[in-house]
């Protein structure tokens, strides 16, 4: 005992190595299978291993997480990318069977010209129109590159729109048969000799007189252009929604709707004179 208690430190360090010695002969002994000792350190070791397997688990899944999100987000990107080129491919090929319809319209409206007469035509688009509500004046994109010249009468599908006072190389101002500066001579469709003059009325509208004050006009007569001055006749100009007389000034008044909708212009055909 007095010698255990002056050598405890060697005493211990004797029995670690007795014990082990022991496990090792078990071992031996118990090949192929664990010994009650073995399984109990494979038991603590287990206990010690679960939590921290478990964790470096979850730290994988949230890493493996964080790529799988990166590259939902990546794809998400592509997907974005596909979809405004697909919109802008949808909006282009809108654009341009509404330009092709527009095209075709207008074609119609070369019926108004007869081929006896000498004309040329130029088809353009609107640019630019003045501050107002409706296409009083407005720019449009084609000038004396293409022959246009002053005056030159501008149409539509629809009838007259007007005619060219300002042109450039590339550009023409057009001003509107509803602009109150620009005098229209008219005839009743329904009976030709009955004629007239329309300007604009400052609403949108077409309002004039008849030349004659007893002229049989009713509502709903469709008047076209009279050929007198520089429009070739035959254009329609707009239909009569109203019919007054003024007394004192000893005139038959009639108020129109023009055949063109002025509050949307978007292509015209300029009809130009070729001199012979």
């Amino acid at each position: 005992m007095r010698w255990y208690k002056e050598h405890w430190r060697l005493s211990v360090v004797l029995l670690v190595l007795l014990i082990l010695l022991a496990v090792t002969l078990l071992s031996y002994v118990n090949q192929g299978s664990n010994s009650w000792i073995g399984k109990r350190i494979e038991s603590a070791a287990t206990f010690v291993q679960e939590p921290i397997s478990s964790g470096g688990n979850a730290v994988a899944n949230t890493i493996k997480g964080l790529f799988q999100f990166r590259s939902i987000l990546e794809e998400n990107e592509k997907l974005k990318e596909e979809n405004k080129k697909l919109e802008a491919e949808l909006i282009e090929a809108v654009l341009s069977q509404q330009e092709l319809s527009e095209l075709q319209k207008l074609s119609t409206s070369l019926n108004y010209i007869s081929p006896a007469d000498n004309y040329k035509h130029v088809t353009a688009s609107v640019i630019a129109m003045d501050n107002s509500h409706w296409f009083n004046i407005f720019t449009i994109n084609e000038g004396t590159d293409k022959g246009i010249v002053k005056d030159a009468v501008v149409i539509n599908e629809d009838g007259l729109v007007g005619r060219v006072y300002e042109v450039g190389a590339d550009w023409s101002k057009v001003i509107s048969v509803i602009d109150e500066d620009n005098d229209v001579s008219f005839q009743v469709f329904r009976d030709l000799g009955l004629l007239g003059i329309l300007s604009g009325d400052g609403s949108g509208g077409l309002s004039g007189y008849m030349l004659d004050d007893e002229a049989p006009v009713i509502k709903g007569d469709v008047l076209i252009t009279s050929g007198m001055e520089l429009y070739p006749r035959g254009i329609p100009v707009g239909k009569i929604t109203q019919v007054s007389k003024d007394k004192d000034a000893l005139l038959q008044k009639v108020t129109v709707e023009p055949a063109v909708d002025f509050s949307n212009i978007q292509k015209v055909t300029v009809i130009i004179a070729v001199a012979t």
